[in-house]
């Protein structure tokens, strides 16, 4: 270019969506991509919800669950979907972080951390109401349980810098971690 300036490009995006049970995850992940598809652009929504509902919720398949969801995020940025948005609990940094660092590695995405409620803890709904909303399928005591062990996270490097994630993560032999 005559300028000497480059053309920005584009960055595809990759949405973490984070929150208890009931807070509207799934809405949020519909609602962001009927916004894109707006603009012409078809992205993919991925959540271990799918495979849970396939294993009737039995806790026993949740491990696999989780590993298929990963396997489809890392098949969907391979192929440069745009947007993605995963959608799972996420209550701990451990959990989003095969995603962050996936999203890292292929290196074109924009990674944003979504908390639903917006701000949660700070925000966050009782856990009645969660109860109510998820109409009595999830025990009060699993909803205290994912409030106790939240833990914060302010941006992408609070995920991907943190040493418990990258231990845990380290010996995995899964596809997107093989390089």
């Amino acid at each position: 270019m005559a300028s000497g300036r480059r053309r920005r490009q584009s960055r595809k995006n990759l949405f973490i969506l984070r929150g208890l049970p009931g807070v509207g995850k799934k809405a949020t992940a519909e609602n962001l991509c009927v916004k894109y598809a707006r603009h012409g652009i078809e992205g993919g929504i991925f959540s271990a919800d799918k495979y849970h509902a396939m294993s009737n919720y039995d806790c026993r398949y949740f491990h696999c669950n989780h590993r298929r969801n990963r396997e489809d995020v890392f098949k969907a940025l391979n192929r440069g979907v745009d947007p993605i948005i995963v959608y799972n609990t996420n209550i701990s940094l451990w959990e989003m972080w095969p995603y962050v660092h996936m999203g890292m590695q292929q290196g074109d995405y924009h990674i944003t951390i979504m908390e639903l409620p917006k701000g949660y803890p700070r925000n966050a709904f009782s856990i009645n109401k969660l109860y109510s909303w998820c109409r009595g399928k999830i025990p009060k005591q699993k909803f205290r349980d994912f409030r106790d062990r939240w833990e914060e996270a302010y941006n992408i490097w609070d995920v991907l810098n943190d040493s418990y994630s990258i231990n845990f993560w380290v010996q995995s032999e899964e596809e997107w971690n093989v390089e």
